[in-house]
């Protein structure tokens, strides 16, 4: 190309001022923290919404289970009557104090709980709550009555059949009553005195009986009663068993209720085979009479 040719001219770039950069950057960031912002705004809500229905999903269940520890709760105090209604049968049966059920509700009473645990809560809710502390409170109060009265039932029951094994209540012998109990004249010495005993006539070697549980503390012969038996029991009682042929038992022995202990006989001052026959209650003569074939119900605890 010659020297002197014309070349086209070149038209001069546009050039992007300082100040258009800073305010794209701005809006650039402002637009970032928007976003930004935004996205947390949508997660937190996103959060918040999925706590609210786990915390309605957990309310929901709160409210369930309330429900089925009312029922429950009703259950057990069904079958709590249930079982008050068999304590006071087992207390007629053997004549122990009966419980009205005035005096059972009277645990029942008092002033009503109110807990503020859940008062900001729904109001429902919290009633619910309180309601069935309520009902919890009086289960507790209903379950330590009744545990109180039915240790009662056992204890007395317990005491009621140490009382009858331990209470002359059966027939020492087999035989006829030739003696009572009382002034009498003597068949010997036609005197008159006082029989301390009963007297039971049979054949020699009858069997004799302990009329009740208890310690053998004396085996012996005396002069007048011949060979003979004593024994003691609980509750102030004393038992004595007289004439004997022969003595089938040894001082500290102990004896159940039943026991044969000896066989009846015609030792010591006696006109015929026959057994002597004493109670003593307290060191005290009781007539034996009183004491032959008592039903368990019929033995109470009395004075001396």
């Amino acid at each position: 190309m010659a020297d002197n040719e014309i070349r086209p001219e070149l038209k001069p770039r546009k050039q992007i001022s300082r100040t258009s950069w800073r305010v794209l950057l701005s809006l650039l960031v402002v637009l970032t923290v928007l976003l930004a912002a935004s996205a947390w705004y949508i997660l937190d809500s996103l959060h918040k919404y999925r706590i609210a229905n786990e915390t309605l999903a957990e309310n929901k269940l709160l409210k369930e289970k309330f429900t089925q520890l009312s029922t429950e709760i009703d259950s057990i105090m069904t079958r709590l009557e249930t079982m008050e209604d068999w304590e006071e049968s087992i207390r007629k049966e053997h004549n122990l104090k009966e419980i009205n059920k005035e005096i059972r509700e009277m645990g029942l009473g008092g002033l009503p709980l109110i807990d503020t645990t859940f008062s900001s809560s729904e109001a429902a809710f919290n009633l619910n709550y309180n309601l069935t502390l309520n009902r919890l409170n009086q289960l507790e109060s209903k379950l330590n009555f009744n545990y109180q009265t039915h240790q009662e039932v056992i204890e007395q029951l317990q005491l009621q059949e140490s009382l009858y094994l331990n209470t002359p209540s059966i027939y020492p012998t087999y035989g006829r009553i030739s003696e009572g109990f009382g002034w009498r004249t003597h068949p010997i010495t036609k005197r008159r005195n006082y029989h301390n005993g009963l007297d039971f006539a049979n054949t020699l070697r009858t069997p004799i009986y302990a009329t009740a549980q208890g310690k053998v503390v004396d085996v012996g012969r005396k002069k007048y009663f011949g060979r003979y038996i004593t024994i003691k029991h609980k509750f102030g009682y004393t038992t004595k068993y007289a004439h004997l042929h022969k003595s089938l038992v040894k001082e500290g022995d102990w004896v159940e209720r039943g026991q044969i202990i000896a066989e009846m006989g015609n030792t010591g001052r006696s006109t015929g085979a026959h057994l002597h026959y004493e109670v003593l209650r307290y060191n005290r003569h009781r007539n034996p009479y009183n004491y032959l074939n008592k039903q368990k119900q019929d033995i109470v605890i009395t004075k001396k």
